[in-house]
């Protein structure tokens, strides 16, 4: 089996059967070789239809997040010079005000139940001939244009090539080894890096299976759960924190043994919640949408904390300036691999030093070789002199009692120093004073690392990926 997906099972000849039903049909549309076509769908089926019928097209794919208002959709149409988007009928209404004001787009191709007259019914597809045409795919050629979530400053974009598409999945591969008798089932987005790289390719390239449905609906959830017997569940850090809160170890099937995460931080005290509560590891992915986009895994329980090693096609050093840093020092995460591209050095060239591409994350590495997240470059908070990395601060605050959620963060205090704020959400019917939070935090941290000022939140706000926007934050 290839899909599962409710009470569907769908073998790999249904699914590429299909796919090259829909290439024909996208190709009587206009979509030809190397057609920049924005995809707005969630993880249904038709996703990975889509996917492999522009791949079989060698057509550009531009995979946008669901969750993605009209401004942003907007801008990545434009940004791209797409000529054509396929997209659901719940995000009609933002497709169509994206698109009002731009000439480009050509085609449109809608899936369910439109209402834009000028829309092309994708499910016509099934109606139509394998397709046939030329397929002379070179190494070189465009596979996929990925768009940032723009959650810790301007929206980065970056196109991979085929060949960079299989290095880095083949990569991965070496890394989470994959077996034929494997089902994934992805909450994890399809139109993510991680659900195209780690989902869809890893999965056919090893002849595994996908599982994937509508998670918000627990009927749909449990019939999928059951008919396909996964036995890992990738998801976004957002989605783990849920499965905590539900903290029923029924919830998942017995037949998942691992968990894999990645595209934002995991909190320490989520992913040791998760494991005592559904008992299996979480495997973890460090990426970025213009470097890599795969860099490190870590499948190794006994380093839960760590994001794990390389992969065998890039090098990551800890740099201060142009200083390489020793083990156990924190450092930038710096960054060389033939991933990264002419095209990428020309898009990134501030942050390219001596060849070595400047992440902006923080990390330190273990004697073993493991690298640990520390926090991002521009979050630390330089307070009389000294370094406070808000993860720690958060790390610590997390463990009190009444506290939900926190962000801690800097903001100027005068020309030499900063003030620490930390923004609280706090547990359904309990309440904590500032003076209590100072006295507890005082146990633990220095008086440098404790927050000036706590200011008590309903809600953060959030990327449409679900990363906290702390530029929001006021």
């Amino acid at each position: 089996m290839f899909i599962y997906s409710g009470e569907k099972a769908l073998t790999y000849k249904e699914v590429f059967e299909s796919s090259l039903k829909l290439a024909s049909h996208f190709h009587q549309q206009g979509i030809t070789r190397d057609s920049r076509v924005v995809v707005m769908l969630p993880n249904i089926p038709e996703m990975i239809y889509t996917w492999l019928a522009l791949s079989r097209l060698e057509a550009m794919m531009i995979p946008v997040n669901v969750n993605y208002k009209s401004l942003a959709l907007r801008y990545i149409i434009d940004d791209s010079s797409a000529v054509s988007v396929i997209y659901h009928a719940n995000n009609e209404e933002d497709v169509l005000n994206a698109a009002d004001i731009l000439t480009s787009l050509d085609v449109f191709i809608g899936l369910g139940e439109c209402k834009n007259e000028g829309s092309i019914d994708f499910m016509e597809y099934m109606d139509k001939p394998l397709f046939g045409g030329p397929y002379t795919p070179e190494g070189d050629d465009t596979n996929v244009m990925f768009y940032s979530g723009a959650a810790t400053g301007p929206a980065k974009y970056a196109k991979y090539s085929n060949y960079q598409i299989c290095r880095n999945t083949n990569d991965y591969l070496s890394a989470v080894m994959l077996k034929p008798k494997d089902v994934l089932f992805s909450q994890f987005p399809l139109a993510h890096y991680i659900g195209y790289i780690a989902v869809m390719n890893a999965v056919v390239n090893a002849g595994a299976s996908i599982a994937i449905c509508n998670t918000d609906d627990e009927g749909e959830l449990k019939k999928t759960f059951d008919i396909s017997k996964a036995n890992y569940i990738v998801a976004e850090p957002a989605y783990i924190a849920y499965l905590n809160e539900k903290n029923d170890k029924t919830f998942l099937p017995e037949s998942l043994q691992y968990a894999i995460t990645g595209g934002g931080r995991l909190k320490k005290e989520i992913h040791e919640a998760f494991m005592n509560i559904y008992k299996m590891p979480v495997f973890k992915i460090y990426g970025m949408v213009e470097a890599g986009p795969i860099l490190t895994v870590n499948t190794n329980a006994d380093k839960p904390s760590s994001i794990g090693t390389t992969l065998s096609n890039v090098s990551i050093a800890l740099k201060k300036g142009d200083q390489m840093l020793t083990e156990e020092v924190i450092g930038e995460i710096s960054v060389v691999s033939s991933i990264l591209t002419e095209d990428l050095h020309k898009l990134l060239s501030d942050q390219f030093h001596d060849g070595w591409y400047h992440t902006g994350d923080l990390g330190r590495l273990d004697m073993d070789g493991y690298l640990y997240f520390v926090d991002r470059k521009s979050y630390v908070i330089n307070v009389r002199g000294f370094d406070v990395y808000p993860e720690q601060v958060e790390t610590v605050l997390m463990k009190h009692p009444m506290i939900q959620d926190v962000v801690v963060k800097g903001t100027s205090k005068d020309s030499y120093s900063e003030s620490i704020q930390a923004y609280i959400i706090q547990e359904d019917g309990k309440r904590s004073t500032d003076d209590e939070l100072i006295t507890f935090l005082e146990k633990k941290l220095p008086r440098y690392q404790i927050p000036e000022k706590f200011i008590y939140v309903n809600h953060f706000p959030k990327s449409p990926t679900g990363k906290v926007v702390r530029q929001a934050l006021k």
